[in-house]
């Protein structure tokens, strides 16, 4: 589980036109692709009957009868553009398509409640027109452990039946999409600090730019220094790799200067600088109308972190991953020898959430 912190929400689901909803005065056929993704391993497969019902249901009455095509028929393509081209191959002369891209997966455990995220993707279009697009993610609670990826579509078939509507009746009207609201990024960038720039040698402790393993000296003041060719390759956004302090020494043969085995959450990385170069950073980017994303691990500690000490009980210690299908697994269990926070433990819960809001306000802590 890895948290990202941005200076303004971004709304991840797609802007959806606003027009009224659409009724044709003859019956029309729609031709529909409906493909789950695996999240971890196997093969696409269509999504539960129930779903199917829900979406036929408003499709009907917009008074479009569905044609569905088989999954073999876009199963082999990867990409949407691919697959929606081979849905329009298989069109039997309806004047309308819709493609349903899905993929499901486990986020996490709570107070006996599971939590899954449905990530869908829509495409409709008339046959002889342009097309429109949808994507949205949509959290979904299930009860018992028993229930997975099937019961999690069943779940959220009515939101996203409802945006299957309110996107065809877009199309349908010929409506253009409305502006997007609030602040999308345009194009991220992403920095390993420690392997971007070394701006001040006199923070770096002990590094070795020809072992990999090694910390390489980079750090924010390399990061400031170098905003404005950032800026010039088109990037709006800068995300980083986690800047909390993180174990300072090699893990059996491996190093830590990715920031992914995090020793003391709530602190900033030495290497990296303080938190006045820090507020620095964000004011910089201020000024050139870019904005920040931080990168917060919280899911795990790294190999042998105080925390282990001096909170036993906050972790699971129940031993690596066998079964990366099995979703309690991938909750509970130690993912490459990392120890797992048991994250369901109100305790832990708050103590994971102030150190995450403490990055907000650099110097708070």
């Amino acid at each position: 589980m890895r948290w990202f912190l941005v200076s303004l929400a971004v709304c991840l689901a797609g802007c959806l036109p606003r027009v009224p909803k659409q009724r044709l005065t003859e019956r029309a056929r729609i031709a529909v692709a409906y493909i789950v993704d695996p999240s971890y391993s196997g093969k696409p497969f269509t999504p539960p009957d129930a779903l199917k019902a829900r979406i036929t249901k408003e499709l009907d009455e917009r008074n479009l009868e569905v044609v569905e095509v088989p999954l073999e028929a876009i199963a082999a393509q990867r990409l949407t553009d691919s697959r929606f081209l081979a849905l329009k191959a298989r069109q039997l002369d309806a004047p309308f398509l819709l493609l349903v891209e899905q993929r499901v997966h486990f986020f996490s455990q709570l107070d006996g409640r599971y939590r899954w995220e449905v990530a869908t993707t829509l495409t409709a279009a008339r046959a002889d027109g342009a097309r429109a697009s949808d994507q949205s993610e949509l959290p979904v609670i299930l009860v018992y452990d028993h229930e997975k990826e099937p019961e999690a579509l069943v779940t959220a078939s009515s939101d996203v039946a409802e945006r299957v509507g309110l996107l065809l009746d877009g199309v349908m009207a010929g409506a253009e999409l409305a502006p997007e609201a609030g602040w999308r990024p345009r194009a991220i960038y992403f920095a390993m600090v420690d392997r971007f720039e070394n701006g001040d040698v006199t923070n770096d402790g002990a590094v070795d730019p020809a072992d990999p393993q090694a910390f390489h000296g980079g750090d924010l003041k390399g990061l400031i220094d170098r905003l404005d060719w950032v800026r010039s390759l088109g990037f709006d956004t800068v995300w980083l790799t986690p800047l909390s302090a993180m174990r300072p020494a090699p893990w059996n043969g491996y190093g830590a200067f990715h920031g992914y085995w995090p020793w003391d959450l709530a602190a900033l990385e030495p290497r990296f600088g303080d938190e006045l170069l820090l507020t620095q950073l964000r004011s910089e980017l201020d000024r050139r109308g870019m904005k920040l994303i931080l990168d917060v691990v919280l899911n795990h500690v790294g190999p042998e972190a105080p925390l282990l000490t001096e909170r036993p009980a906050w972790f699971h210690r129940r031993g690596g991953i066998t079964d990366w299908n099995d979703a309690e697994q991938l909750v509970t269990h130690d993912v490459h020898g990392l120890p797992d926070l048991a994250t369901e433990s109100p305790e832990v819960f708050e103590h994971l959430l102030g150190a995450t809001r403490r990055w907000l306000h650099p110097g708070s802590a």
